[in-house]
């Protein structure tokens, strides 16, 4: 697939296009968050404690850092650390 095909496919998340891994450039992949209420980086902290909160009361997960999953390397080599900022 060419970098032109990779911009013009669709995906879930509008921003997330091809990624080469800083430490060795094989593309990256991206992972939800796995904390298990977190919506794109947020949650709903009623479900949590739903005596001080109001349901629909969002916080950003502390996980994630508010942006919903991580970037991982394909490489099983490659030392590099998930993160959630585009490489």
């Amino acid at each position: 697939m060419s970098d032109l095909d990779r911009q013009a496919s669709s995906s879930q998340y509008d921003d997330l296009d091809y990624h080469a891994c800083p430490k060795c450039g094989c593309e990256m992949d991206w992972s939800d968050c796995w904390m298990i209420d977190c919506e794109e980086g947020w949650y709903d902290i009623s479900e949590e404690d739903p005596i001080n909160y109001a349901p629909g009361t969002y916080v950003r997960c502390g996980e994630c850092e508010g942006k919903g999953g991580w970037w991982h390397c394909h490489n099983k080599a490659c030392s590099a650390v998930p993160t959630t900022d585009k490489p």
